[in-house]
């Protein structure tokens, strides 16, 4: 069954403990932007793994731009181009002002972007969706600048 609302708003909740961002010098930010529209480099990856198989891939991105800016997309790969629930989020440790995507998509949720990241953490979490099965996972305290 797909996710409603109250699974955003858990994954929302569940982002006020969290922690993920970058360190402004660690990474060189790119003029361009990614194939799935975030702005700088990929600067890592997690899996989004249920019952010990990967459905889906978190992947971050950093630019120096805006006081520093991350961008967040969750890429299917059990079930691409297949369209089922879909859901990723982001925003700046102890922020009320996250950013969320979620909805039926076949390929990717996202983008969704943080700025002013420099000195901060971030949370990051997403997840999918199919058939009953939640597949998903939330960072905390990951690349903190």
């Amino acid at each position: 069954m797909r996710r409603t609302l109250a699974t955003a708003a858990a994954l929302t909740l569940s982002f006020t403990a969290l922690g993920v961002a970058t360190a402004p010098g660690a990474f060189a930010a790119t003029a361009g932007a990614s194939e799935y529209g975030c702005p700088g480099s990929l600067i890592d990856t997690y899996n989004t793994p249920a019952s010990g198989e990967v459905w889906g891939q978190l992947r971050l991105y950093y630019s120096s731009a805006n006081g520093g800016t991350n961008c967040a997309v969750l890429l299917a790969k059990k079930y691409y181009g297949k369209s089922h629930y879909m859901e990723v989020g982001i925003n700046i440790t102890g922020s009320s002002n996250n950013k969320l995507d979620y909805g039926a998509y076949s390929y990717y949720a996202g983008p969704v972007t943080v700025t002013s990241t420099n000195g901060h953490c971030i949370d990051l979490g997403g997840g999918e969706d199919n058939g009953g099965i939640w597949a998903g996972r939330s960072l905390k305290g990951v690349h903190c600048g």
